[in-house]
């Protein structure tokens, strides 16, 4: 049951988390601009800021915020490719600065303030470039303000005043221009790095549940397979063979031509396997020249049917990486693992009948 906050929180940004971040950061710029408002009818009050064009200004930005965020927040913006419309807000926010320059009278030098805090708004989304450009675009939309304001006829806006205030503008601009170029290189570098370590962690992953050699899953990784496997069988009351496979004759490969030769054959032993097997099928090393398949869904007659057809393969695909017509031949053990407390005995059953079929003539199958 979401508590009354909660509810609230989800009503103003939304559910999902990319367009909560994104609603929340329209949404206070939305505040921002109230904010400003109120400041503003201040000024009004106080007789600082001009009376008569203050409320028009002060609805245009507005209902602008309120749009923007109404926009983000019903999830209309993604059709676009910026979902956040990062560059269109502090563009508008930008503008408006400039708009109210004229009407803020001996508060003018706030404003300044304010078309800098709407270039930073973008500082999360900005490249650097964008960030230049959107700097420049502030500082010459306030120098057009100033020199409106100057070229007037009214004395509250002295062009020595005003070129100070662009004196300050510039460097302001400047300032942002370059601490955005910075953020933009360090955001990179974090995206970057971040990558590198999502790649890192993978690569830990694949290491951990895979053996390097094959590209197949690892002992821990199989005997994980397997209890997930009888759990889902004791769900859904299907059955689950389980094969131990041991390559014949491996160690006469490695012995006449070395041990590159047996680890081609490893590899290509698990290519040809994974071209007859089902996506649901687990093969997986075991150690050395064994392996242990898991066939879900699969009686042990038809687990040895499966035998038959990786059997076949073999003899249609000879090792000639290794030598030239070489053929590889497999022993088999197999048995049906009957739930998770069977996990242990179903290999044991496996590894006793597939060493029955190695003591009794090889590239056969027993059933145990």
């Amino acid at each position: 049951m979401q508590s009354l906050s909660e509810r609230a929180f989800a009503l103003l940004l939304g559910s999902g988390a990319h367009l909560r971040i994104r609603a929340a950061h329209s949404f206070l710029a939305l505040l921002a601009y109230g904010l400003f408002a109120l400041c503003q009818w201040q000024g009004v009050r106080l007789g600082v800021m001009d009376a008569q064009a203050s409320p028009p200004h002060m609805a245009v930005y507005l209902t602008g915020g309120l749009l923007f965020y109404g926009l983000v927040r019903s999830g209309v913006s993604e059709r676009w490719r910026d979902p956040s419309l990062t560059l269109p807000q502090t563009v508008f926010g930008i503008c408006m600065a400039a708009v109210g320059y004229p009407l803020a009278g001996e508060a003018r030098g706030g404003v300044i303030a304010v078309a800098m805090l709407a270039v930073f708004f973008a500082a999360i989304r900005l490249t650097a470039r964008q960030g230049r450009a959107l700097s420049a675009f502030a500082f010459l939309a306030l120098a057009l303000a100033m020199a409106w304001g100057s070229l007037g006829d009214s004395p509250r806006y002295p062009p020595r005043v005003e070129l100070l205030l662009l004196l300050l503008t510039g460097i302001s601009s400047a300032a942002m221009a370059l601490l955005l170029g910075n953020l933009s290189r360090l955001r990179l570098r974090l995206t970057r790095q971040r990558r590198e370590l999502v790649e890192a962690l993978e690569r830990i992953r694949q290491l951990a549940t895979h053996d390097e050699l094959t590209g197949l899953p690892n002992r821990r990784a199989v005997q994980d397979a397997l209890l997930a496997e009888t759990t889902r069988q004791a769900r859904l009351g299907q059955p689950l063979a389980v094969v131990m496979i041991d390559l014949d004759r491996f160690k006469e490969v490695n012995d006449r031509h070395g041990h590159k030769a047996g680890d081609l054959v490893l590899r290509g032993f698990a290519e040809r396997a994974e071209t007859v097997l089902r996506g649901v099928d687990v093969l997986g090393r075991w150690g050395g020249e064994e392996f242990l398949l898991l066939l879900p869904d699969t009686s042990v007659a038809q687990a040895a049917a499966c035998i038959d057809r990786l059997r076949d393969q073999l003899q249609r695909s000879p090792f000639d990486e290794v030598l030239p017509g070489l053929v590889l031949e497999f022993s088999a053990g197999l048995t049906a693992c009957r739930g998770g407390t069977d996990i242990d005995a179903a290999i044991e059953r496996a590894d006793a009948a597939l060493y029955r079929a190695k003591t009794t003539g090889r590239g056969r199958s027993e059933i145990a």
